[in-house]
């Protein structure tokens, strides 16, 4: 199994993919989120466009306010730059996934090519396109991605170019049916409105991850994005589904987690690690991170002693290049 094309670490929850080379910006990678904590891998975003196939057992998607089953042996194709998260449903599941920038279709963004084929996709009112087999469309889709998937599993002389060229016809088809003047005038508005809002959760999302150690308030928050306390809160629950504190309560806990696997010491108090995260009650750090994650501090610690990293991280890497 080759490493080469392992996804950087999330920085500020925005995924960079190391592709093979810029004149081929297209990797695949198996995604297992059952082996990320609490069995799901958190919200992030990209610049590349996404195509997911569930292999093993059932993964959920959440992206945006929409949340969006998606049962093994379906697809999902994800946006570029949405905000995203993938939650396991079952005991085990495995995804292979498509990461691949537009360019790889269309070099120029504001050529004629790319205003004609590839604005149809990037002004749908959805973020994303679930992808049933069973269908006359989805199961032509389909075998085109097992074919892209198979080209870049086996590598074998010229399979960038077959890729590329199945790739084009995934896309004709894709696309072909969306209503493409239709879209770009309902859509004008609606398109604007999601932009500002994924910049300004980004920016939100952003500041929270700087300061969380910090005794962070709503007004804080709102004010580092220039918007109310009552449109923050609205912002981010059309966004991420979350409060502004839930996102944040969850990142704190996140980065205790993280703070514990990394350590090699074991003798840190709870209320040392509390206090490091932007607690100021040891007992209500202990009472929240039991409801997250299911036990308490002290038994995390424990066991990120004797399991895996990857099992147990919330920024463990289980993104791997086949």
């Amino acid at each position: 199994m080759d490493n080469q094309n392992k996804p950087s670490a999330v920085n500020d929850y925005k995924e960079i993919y190391e592709h093979v080379n810029s004149d081929y910006p297209l990797a695949v990678y198996l995604i297992t989120p059952d082996e990320y904590f609490l069995n799901k891998v958190p919200w992030h975003w990209h610049e590349e466009i996404e195509i997911d196939i569930v292999r093993e057992g059932d993964a959920v998607y959440t992206i945006g306010d929409d949340i969006i089953k998606v049962p093994c042996g379906n697809a999902i194709i994800i946006k570029s730059n949405v905000f995203h998260s993938i939650q396991s449903e079952s005991e085990k599941c495995s995804i292979i996934s498509i990461i691949f920038s537009s360019s790889i279709l269309f070099s120029d963004t504001v050529s004629a090519m790319s205003l004609t084929y590839l604005k149809p996709f990037a002004n749908m009112p959805d973020k994303a396109k679930f992808i049933n087999p069973s269908d006359r469309v989805g199961k032509v889709l389909f075998s085109y991605i097992e074919d892209i998937i198979d080209y870049n599993l086996n590598r074998e002389y010229g399979y960038e170019l077959l890729t590329k060229s199945v790739l084009y016809q995934f896309w004709f088809l894709l696309i072909k049916d969306m209503p493409h003047k239709e879209f770009a005038r309902r859509n004008v508005v609606s398109v604007d409105k999601i932009s500002a809002d994924e910049e300004r959760i980004k920016d939100a999302i952003s500041f929270i991850q700087t300061n969380y150690p910090d005794n962070i308030s709503l007004d804080d928050i709102a004010s580092s994005i220039h918007i109310s306390k009552s449109e923050c809160c609205r912002l981010f629950k059309r966004t991420i589904n979350l409060t502004p504190f839930e996102y944040l309560t969850r990142y704190r806990i996140l980065q205790a987690c993280d703070i514990m696997i990394k350590s090699q010491r074991n003798d840190e108090s709870i209320s040392y690690l509390s206090t490091c995260v932007g607690f100021n009650s040891a007992s209500y750090f202990n009472k929240l991170f039991k409801e997250y994650v299911g036990c308490t501090p002290t038994e995390f610690r424990k066991k990120s002693k004797t399991e895996r990293r990857d099992k147990l991280s919330p920024f463990g890497m289980s993104f791997t290049h086949i």
